[in-house]
């Protein structure tokens, strides 16, 4: 062969071996999602906890998911924001702020046991506290949870406000991150009143026969998963396939052990207007007592 046929057959080999590369690592790529959770849990609580869940949504789509870690309700809404995640889950508030500010795909609603879509925000004390309306709070200590969440920070802080309360009215105002601690608080009198999620009963042991409720909200769907707004329609839909077809797996019950979530439904961003409705008034609020 001569010298010349030698170079080009050197630099065609060349030549493919790089494109080939490249398309590997290009489908690699698109076939691993990063996925980001609200930290109801400790980071570890919430890796243990979505363990069987991750594992059949890679089954059932052939996409691998990174899990990626978060320490706040902002810090998810960020990692979605600049793209460090692909898709997460949020609570109902945190969703309003991702969807009015970049914009995400909804993906679906979860569902709790019996397929309930809504839950409530309450506002709680100790019977023993001698507190029997929100009015009575005024110079006490207040637990919140995050002030990106839905039932634990907007919906309560909404319902002190038209009680006449403001942050300022508290002796005390802590922030708690989860919905438990804001429970533990008040049950071990470390808070005079706190603001939780109803859901929250059903995740520790106590004697809720010492725990007083002054207040519920109106009834507020779950929190959505998300996706990037520009993900392809075919990797959205295998997810969102994948997910509404595990509310019905013969394996369910272990899928979602340990999980508040049991199951999915389609959802609409219009689901959320209470929310969207609520925060609003809330920034006028404050922009009025400035």
């Amino acid at each position: 062969m001569q010298k010349s046929n030698w170079i080009s057959l050197i630099f065609y080999i060349l030549f493919h071996s790089v494109v080939l590369h490249h398309n590997c690592y290009a489908q690699s790529q698109e076939e691993t999602l990063k996925l980001a959770i609200i930290p109801h849990r400790s980071n570890l609580g919430n890796e243990h906890a979505y363990g069987v869940f991750i594992q059949l949504l890679e089954k059932e789509t052939r996409i691998n998911f990174q899990w990626i870690g978060s320490k706040t309700y902002s810090d998810v809404i960020e990692k979605l924001k600049t793209r460090q995640a692909d898709i997460g889950y949020l609570g109902p508030f945190a969703y309003v702020e991702a969807q009015d500010n970049f914009g995400v795909r909804l993906i679906c609603r979860t569902m709790s046991k019996n397929s309930i879509e809504f839950y409530h925000s309450i506002i709680i004390t100790r019977k023993d506290s001698g507190s029997n309306t929100l009015e009575d709070l005024k110079g006490k200590s207040f637990a919140f949870t995050d002030p990106k969440s839905t039932s634990g920070f907007l919906f309560p802080m909404a319902g002190l406000m038209k009680a006449g309360i403001q942050l300022e009215d508290f002796s005390q105002t802590q922030y708690l991150k989860r919905h438990v601690n804001s429970l533990l608080a008040v049950y071990n009198g470390h808070s005079h009143a706190g603001a939780t999620s109803y859901t929250a009963i059903d995740k520790i042991n106590i004697n809720y026969n010492e725990i007083k409720i002054l207040w519920e909200s109106d009834a507020i769907y779950r929190g959505p998963w998300v996706a990037q707004k520009d993900m392809p329609d075919k990797q959205f839909f295998k997810i969102q396939k994948a997910m509404l077809k595990m509310t019905q797996h013969k394996d369910a019950e272990k899928i979602f052990n340990g999980l508040t979530t049991k199951g999915f439904v389609r959802g609409l961003d219009s689901d959320y207007n209470n929310v969207r409705d609520v925060a609003k008034r809330m920034k006028l609020k404050s922009k009025q007592d400035s």
